[in-house]
């Protein structure tokens, strides 16, 4: 399954997995602080709702604050196409079971230009950039007050 395409965005070689068409269209980023106030959380989930039931949308982002997670759960069981940027290698990542579906479906596209078999504090603020950079909006249900987010905001 992991058939892994080598791509270049920006003149930068980028690992792909999935359908790379999704790279065409208009997507909008997410990116939420790991630390989220309820009230935040709820107004994002308002979002992800309707994202969730939207064919033609596109959602690019890490997928990885427990807000990102959450959204990435409800966006599986619709119908929105995915692009997901971990924050390590994809060479050898096991792809979980419910990512599949998307994937053979072409709704899910996977992209790492990453080396590291971990994620770090760096790898995390280089693919936020990258999801930042490939969006054409981007969606920040919350930024911690002097974090790395705070960089994103308008």
């Amino acid at each position: 399954m992991n058939l892994i395409q080598s791509i270049q965005i920006n003149g930068q070689p980028i690992a792909a997995i999935g359908n790379t068409d999704l790279l065409k269209r208009t997507k909008t980023g997410l990116l939420c602080s790991r630390k989220c106030p309820a009230d935040k959380i709820m107004e994002a989930y308002e979002h992800f709702k309707e994202w969730a039931i939207d064919p033609q949308a596109i959602i690019i982002s890490g997928f990885h604050s427990p807000v990102e997670k959450e959204c990435l759960r409800l966006l599986l069981k619709g119908q929105t196409k995915i692009i997901l940027c971990p924050a390590r290698e994809i060479e050898y990542m096991r792809i979980p079971g419910d990512w599949k579906s998307a994937l053979e479906s072409g709704r899910m596209l996977i992209l790492s230009s990453f080396a590291e078999k971990r994620s770090s504090a760096q790898t995390i603020d280089r693919r936020n950039h990258l999801v930042a950079d490939l969006a054409d909006t981007l969606t920040i249900p919350y930024a911690t007050p002097d974090g790395n987010l705070g960089q994103f905001k308008e």
